[in-house]
């Protein structure tokens, strides 16, 4: 990387390469004298002409020490001129004259690559038969861009390149772009065309026939078909697959040629993906560091031909909410894992697409970073690009991360009752669901909102609410009550930090540590991505301090046990009957549907125990986890779970049979709460007449089990 100040003198940088050692407490290969190896260039008058300047301000010391840690995401600092007390972190290149200050950071972690990291590997990549498969409809300028970016690559004569075409009524102008783009970079470039899916009326029910015209059938089948061709008929070993609207990193093909040997080694991997799903410019940094989900990712990923001949197997005839959210569902059923990179490889760039309808989603995938890193690869040789990547074998990787989370520190905060059965004048945010109000006053604490907060001690699962305003009062209500958090909280960029959180909470506080840019939760569906068997590892937006959180329903146990929320072995799994609720289920045996207990039946193997299905799929709805019988849906015979949906034990589905949980009508379920060091429940038949003491004062409770304005419906699955 070159900066170009405002007499056109160049400052180049030097990247640093990931080394042979790996680092913690989260494991990376990035060397851990890299920002020792920076300096400070102050330029009084000037400014980033092409400048992306963040909006949090910060004293001059504390952006300096943000700006290194955020690596090649922050080019300088920026500051209103005499007063180092206001400045902003600054992404740009061009320097030009302005009326501020501006503190150019010179590292050697950036640009052009030094060669003296660590050695390459001599082993020859013989075994690696790949192929790069670009999956494309009816955008011609975007293939053209798709294939430009993949053939500027290095290491691309490695690979075999097809594209799949499945769009007949553009065949012929996507062919040409093809024959075009082969022609001028002299690369042969094999066209696949994929015929329209033809309908079995035997198997294929009126309504499945409907979805294969969806577009989420057209792209399910697409994938279907490309999968077949590349490793069941062509006969490759491994294969890249990607879309047409995706440009690539310097080292997207260098981050397969290093990792592929890992998938021959650790059984428990299936994948290769250099798509992050919560790499955003933000909160990402660590270009060396690659990490292990068990979400699966897409977006530009490596899969073996062994993976497909079991995927293949298990394959609905309609996975309804897409192809890529059945993988998911396929890679958890059988614990299996994809490595990917924290900063992105790979990245959406189309402004149009079947997943890109609104302004908003182009902007959530502008949002996301793109590596910068010129690959170290020798063509013909093994590849050390990233270093040392031992560290991502299934026993060490356990070994760092639970190392990592016991010497994590909690993040704490201080809460004091305001004004009992009290409501926000307005509210700012919602927190989610948690234990203790301190919790949710050290998450206050870290979020864009005033100190005061709304929390129901009754009804803990109604969330923290933060006020917007610093004069918090309003409305009176019965069962809320206005805290405010006392002192201020801090994290420590140079410390690792824990928050445990439940699946349904997930989305409330992911903006704050980067993990979802603020205001757009609502673009993407809410299911909780980049996670490794719960765990999901952020970075608070302004102090960039590392944040893990962990799933207190992990079946993991990453979390100590006072904090986890296990399976109930006392809670009986009971099959409803066609379209009967949880409720009247275990109304029959005596019983009562646990809500909370609902959860660690939300699996396929407890769903295929249960029915016998051969098909498990994600679905959505709130009567999940259900088994479809009702041979007209698209969905028949499928056993369906679900990442996003929050589930309810009076719900029912006409077309379903629910896998119920079933307590002893006596025990507690409502999640508990603590209060002076004591964790308490709420029974669920007390609650007309409990009485809670709060901060000295007593408050009855009120008949509700979610609050009125959130009343659980019926059923919401459509068409199952």
């Amino acid at each position: 990387m070159a900066l170009q100040d405002d007499l056109g003198r160049l400052h180049r940088s030097v990247c640093a390469r990931c080394s042979g050692r790996v680092n913690g407490p989260v494991p990376t290969t990035l060397p851990d004298d890299v920002m020792e190896e920076c300096q400070w260039k102050e330029l009084q008058h000037s400014g980033f002409a092409d400048a992306n300047v963040s909006s949090e301000l910060h004293h001059l010391a504390d952006a300096k020490a943000l700006c290194l840690r955020r690596g090649d995401r922050c080019q300088g600092v920026s500051c209103d001129f005499g007063n180092p007390a206001r400045c902003h972190l600054v992404k740009g290149k061009q320097l030009t004259l302005a009326g501020h200050a501006t503190h150019v950071k010179e590292c050697l972690s950036s640009g052009v690559c030094q060669h003296d990291r660590q050695s390459i590997d001599s082993s020859e990549l013989l075994d690696l038969d790949a192929v790069i498969v670009v999956l494309a409809h009816n955008r011609e300028s975007d293939l053209a861009d798709c294939l430009t970016s993949l053939l500027s690559l290095a290491h691309i004569d490695m690979f075999k390149l097809h594209v799949s075409l499945d769009d007949a009524h553009h065949y012929a102008r996507m062919a040409d772009v093809v024959a075009g783009i082969a022609k001028a970079y002299n690369k042969t470039i094999t066209t696949m065309r994929v015929p329209e899916r033809e309908n079995n009326f035997t198997s294929d029910n009126a309504e499945q026939q409907k979805w294969f015209q969806t577009n989420t059938g057209k792209i399910a089948h697409h994938y279907w078909a490309a999968f077949e061709q590349v490793f069941m008929v062509d006969g490759f070993k491994w294969a890249i697959f990607v879309e047409e609207d995706l440009v690539f990193a310097p080292d997207f093909l260098a981050l397969f040629i290093s990792t592929w040997q890992l998938l021959q080694k650790d059984h428990s991997l299936w994948c290769v993906s250099g798509w992050n799903d919560a790499g955003f410019t933000f909160a990402v940094s660590d270009q060396c560091r690659l990490f292990r989900t068990s979400y699966f990712p897409g977006l530009g990923f490596m899969l073996p031909q062994q993976v497909w001949l079991k995927l293949r197997e298990e394959w609905p005839s309609a996975p309804t909410m897409g192809w890529d959210y059945w993988m998911r569902t396929a890679f958890r059923r059988s614990h299996k894992e994809c490595i990917v990179p924290e900063v992105p490889r790979s990245r959406h760039f189309s402004h149009k697409g079947s997943s890109i309808t609104q302004d908003r989603q182009v902007e959530f995938f502008q949002s996301m970073a793109l590596a910068n890193l010129v690959s170290s690869c020798v063509s013909s040789r093994g590849c050390n690009h990233f270093g040392n990547l031992s560290y991502l074998m299934q026993a060490e990787y356990e070994t760092w991360i639970l190392r990592a989370i016991q010497n994590a520190r909690p993040v704490k905060g201080l809460s004091a009752v305001h004004q009992v059965g009290q409501q926000c004048e307005k509210e700012a945010v919602n927190l989610g669901v948690h234990d203790d109000p301190d919790l949710c006053a050290a998450l206050v604490g870290l979020s864009h909102c005033s100190k005061y907060f709304m929390f129901a001690p009754n009804y803990p699962n109604w969330g923290c609410r933060c006020c917007q305003d610093v004069r918090p009062l309003g409305k009176a209500h019965v069962s809320w009550s206005l805290y405010e958090a006392r002192g201020a909280v801090a994290l420590d960029p140079k410390k690792v930090y824990i928050v445990p959180y439940v699946r349904e909470s997930f989305m409330n506080i992911a903006p704050v540590f980067g993990l979802v840019p603020l205001k757009m939760t609502n673009v993407i569906p809410p299911d909780v991505r980049a996670e490794h068997h719960g765990l999901v590892f952020g970075r608070h937006v302004v102090s960039q301090a590392v944040v893990i959180f962990a799933d207190k329903r992990s079946d993991k146990p990453y979390l100590p046990q006072s904090m986890r929320v296990a399976r109930d072995m006392d809670v009986v799994r009971q099959q409803a009957d066609h379209g009967e609720s949880c409720d009247s289920a275990c109304a029959k045996t005596g019983r009562r549907c646990d809500a909370e207990a609902l959860h660690s039946l939300n699996n396929c193997p407890d769903m295929e125990e249960a029915f016998g299905c051969k098909y498990c799929a994600h679905q959505v709805g709130q009567e999940l986890p259900a088994y479809v019988v009702d041979k007209f849906q698209p969905t028949v015979g499928q056993c369906l779970v679900t990442f996003i949906s929050q589930m309810s034990c009076q719900a029912r589905h006409p077309a379903t049979r629910r896998l119920c949980a079933c307590a002893a009508v006596d025990k507690p379920d409502v999640p508990a709460f603590v209060h002076n060091g004591t964790r308490q429940y709420v029974r669920a038949s007390d609650w007309e007449s409990q009485i809670v003491e709060v901060g000295g004062h007593v408050q009855k409770g009120q008949v509700a089990l979610l609050e009125p304005s959130s009343a659980i419906l019926a059923h919401t699955l459509s068409g199952c």
